[in-house]
């Protein structure tokens, strides 16, 4: 598989592909150059005439990419970024929030998730050098709503190395409860610190023996916890209530756990930067997705329905939701399941997911620097690592400092895991709204059963999916959600009114 993110326009050259995106609608770090580019005239926009890119410019542009990679090259290497596993980390609280429903609350945010992967594939056809949500936004809407997008990006991007720091303590925690959640918080930051300022990339490879081994962990959890329950039957059981109760079934409340529980598939969108290496560039990145997030519904669903059969009640783990599926899998198999469980959560995300999202955060924002939107001490390239060092540097001290913050203003895990969504979740309503009035709209693409489904239906749903969804993130996560909103618009503002900087969003 080919990790090679070469770029034109400013984007660093060689930059691996496994660092170049790790979470979802990530900022494409490989523009093809405009000026060699075949296009077509778009409908003007805020007064503005836009253009596209279609296929031939990733065939005619003269671009270096070597289109090599099929549809289970991205399959896996999505499945590496995503964390099989990621569900036991927020498990508990899925769980309370849900009224012991957990995988009913995965199921639902597979189906907000599926409309926004039809939304992407339609977007990647119609842009095939892209992979930015906030590239397809400025294309439809012009470059302030573009620019939010992005900006509502960064929100996702920038809490979540303090995000997965924070889940791989608590994990490690529920092993060592003397050693302080900060302290551990603090040695996984400075590891991925270390691996990020001396330029080492995760090897596809080592990503490979990760994904393995997160594999093998949730095996070992399955096969555990049904011979658990078939061995209790008077305290376990294998219950469709397990899935879905309608005597505890509450819309608000579950809505709440969905938007915990969407944590766990906010990536999928990732694939989307390996277009232009993509064999089949308009159709094998969406069906990719496709392929990646039912495989990953059924893992999800899986592996919460086995937890919720072993303790439907939720008794093991009352009054200590963070370490839930630790305590279930310690029920389950014993202390060295749960040792198991803790030890694969903390190593896929704070090692891991962290080294990944470090290192894209800092691609995502190099990008915006060098297309006007971030201060340009951040668009410069490192040539002994091939990494922005400032905007590496930058994320490592916005990650103490939010980790400070998290933890001394009580802001527990599920919180910090609702902000980051209220990013992720807010793009994909942009997104969803861009297809229906670039298709339907502008392009008039209404011909057609698969048109109207395509360019209305499924993305109308898809919008509504989403915004309900985020607006059940909790008031914490709306206010600094809604205060982020309101500081990029000032801030792009003062850019291009004030400092009259030029704003290029791709």
């Amino acid at each position: 598989m080919s990790n090679n993110a070469k770029t034109t326009a400013g984007a660093p050259p060689k930059a691996s592909a496994s660092v170049a995106a790790a979470v979802g609608g990530a900022a494409s770090v490989r523009a093809a150059d405009p000026g060699k580019a075949a296009r077509l005239s778009m409908p003007e926009n805020n007064g503005e005439k836009v253009t596209k890119p279609t296929v031939a410019t990733k065939q005619n542009a003269g671009d270096d990419f070597k289109a090599t990679l099929t549809v289970k090259d991205m399959v896996v290497w999505g499945l590496i970024t995503m964390v099989p596993i990621s569900p036991m980390a927020v498990y508990g609280g899925v769980f309370a929030d849900s009224g012991g429903m957990p995988t009913l609350a995965f199921l639902i945010g597979f189906v907000a998730v599926l409309f926004s992967v039809f939304s992407f594939g339609i977007m990647i056809q119609h842009f095939p050098s892209s992979g930015s949500i906030f590239t397809y936004v400025s294309h439809v809407f012009g470059k302030l709503p573009g620019f939010i997008a992005g900006w509502l990006m960064l929100l996702q991007y920038l809490v979540s190395p303090a995000m997965v720091y924070l889940i791989a303590a608590i994990a490690i925690h529920s092993m060592l409860p003397d050693v302080p959640i900060l302290a551990l918080c603090f040695s996984f930051l400075i590891i991925v610190a270390i691996v990020s300022l001396i330029g080492m990339k995760t090897a596809m490879v080592v990503n490979k023996v990760a994904l393995v081994a997160q594999l093998v962990i949730l095996a070992l959890f399955v096969v555990c916890g049904v011979m658990f329950v078939v061995q209790h039957p008077e305290s376990a059981n294998f219950s469709p209530t397990n899935l879905f109760n309608p005597a505890k079934f509450e819309f608000g409340g579950t809505m709440s756990a969905v938007s915990l529980a969407v944590m766990s598939y906010v990536g999928f969108g990732a694939i989307a930067t390996l277009t232009q290496e993509a064999k089949d560039p308009q159709h094998g990145p969406s069906r990719a997705m496709m392929v990646m997030a039912i495989v990953l519904c059924v893992l999800y669903a899986l592996q919460c329905f086995i937890a919720t059969c072993i303790d439907p009640s939720g008794a093991a783990f009352a009054g200590n939701t963070d370490n839930a599926f630790y305590l279930v899998a310690k029920m389950a198999a014993g202390p060295w399941l749960m040792v198991v469980c803790a030890v694969g959560v903390a190593l896929a995300q704070g090692v891991f997911t962290a080294i990944a999202q470090q290192n894209s955060i800092a691609f995502v924002m190099f990008t915006m620097a060098n297309g006007g939107c971030l201060p340009k001490f951040m668009a410069k390239m490192d040539k002994r690592t091939n990494s922005p060092l400032n905007a590496v540097v930058f994320i490592i001290v916005l990650s103490v400092v939010l980790t400070l913050v998290f933890h001394f203003s009580n802001i527990d895990m599920n919180t910090v895991v609702k902000i980051s969504n209220f990013g992720a979740l807010s793009t994909y309503v942009m997104l969803n709204v861009s297809v229906i009035v670039f298709c339907w709209f502008q392009l008039k693409e209404r011909t057609g059963a698969k048109a109207v489904a395509m360019h209305l239906v499924f993305p109308v749903l898809g919008a509504l999916v989403c915004f309900g969804i985020l607006m059940s993130v909790g008031t914490v996560a709306l206010v600094v959600g809604v205060a982020f909103i309101l500081i990029g618009i000032v801030y792009y503002l003062v850019l291009t009114k004030v400092l009259h900087r030029q704003i290029n969003l791709g």
